[in-house]
């Protein structure tokens, strides 16, 4: 998923708020505009169509809205090992977007996204995305152009309804480094084992989770979109309805059988007795916080 720098303060700030590109990411560029100037400037040819991509049709376009820790990659698994929903991955966030600019030739933001998309489409003619806030925001410097998303398109918007175990991951991940369980090595597991619990981090984090749960919903309401909404818990739950609800959703002639994910919960005992510590500690405001969050909504799929 897409990340951020560990808090330095109680404050955390959303990259989704900045069109720069964060200057930790170690770039020759600060924002995506420049990306495209910096590559023309290596001498990459960006006057053409070097791997045939503005020929390809699509019969239908998808993105995955996310938030941080949600689940994404557990997800975009599934649908990437089923082999009818094309390849969705983050692939407008810095670094990547970068190599597929120089691979495809694209000289600017929307012809990289039309290129992705036709690159990294099934057989099928179907094509996915995952898409961060930081990635819109970036994508609007670069075309000068506040309205991104298509409306033509289908988008999914997944969530967590555990605001609170979500903040502990995002504490801990950002801590250690350790975002998934592929990366679970013996120094990666000692990474983890060593961050401590604190408060005041976990409630930043829930605020910050909190704040790109409300920019998303003004995004889908700006263009009157209502997305097909997900949460974290059913998809890791049931994965094999996540796989059917897709492949009804984008008009599949038949559901691609679901198969197991590398992706698996980097959650422990230790994630089970911080959430109850927290939930103690912090009682006051994850109440008044049940008042001002964006309505979470039950089970997603159907028995």
């Amino acid at each position: 998923m897409t990340q951020t720098k560990p808090p330095l303060s109680n404050n955390i700030n959303s990259s989704a708020l900045s069109p720069r590109i964060p200057s930790t990411a170690g770039l020759p560029y600060e924002t995506m505009s420049a990306m495209f100037t910096y590559l023309a400037g290596q001498g990459v040819d960006l006057s053409g169509d070097p791997l045939g991509l503005d020929a390809v049709q699509l019969k239908r376009r998808y993105a995955i809205c996310l938030v941080p820790r949600s689940g994404s990659t557990y997800l975009t698994h599934l649908l990437k090992e089923s082999g009818g929903f094309g390849f969705p991955d983050e692939w407008m966030a810095i670094g990547t977007c970068e190599k597929e600019a120089r691979e495809s030739g694209a000289p600017d933001w929307d012809s990289l996204l039309r290129r992705i998309m036709a690159r990294h489409a099934s057989d099928n003619g179907v094509s996915g995305i995952e898409l961060a806030l930081a990635h819109l925001t970036w994508g609007r410097q670069a075309t000068g152009r506040k309205a991104l998303l298509d409306p033509a398109w289908t988008y999914f918007y997944l969530r967590r309804r555990n605001i609170v175990r979500q903040a502990i991951s995002m504490h801990i991940a950002h801590q250690s480094g350790v975002l998934h369980s592929y990366q679970l090595d013996d120094d990666a597991r000692k990474m983890r084992d060593a961050v401590i619990y604190d408060t005041p981090a976990i409630r930043s984090w829930i605020k910050f989770l909190q704040d790109e749960e409300l920019k998303w919903e003004r995004e889908f309401g700006s263009l009157g979109i209502e997305p097909i909404r997900l949460y974290y818990e059913d998809i890791t739950t049931r994965p094999e309805r996540a796989v059917r609800l897709f492949s009804n959703v984008l008009g599949l002639t038949e559901t691609p059988a679901t198969k197991a994910s590398p992706i698996e919960r980097v959650g422990t005992s230790r994630t089970d007795e911080w959430e109850e510590r927290y939930r103690v500690e912090d009682a006051d405001f994850l109440a008044a916080l049940a008042h001002h969050r964006p309505r979470v909504h039950t089970a997603t799929f159907a028995t």
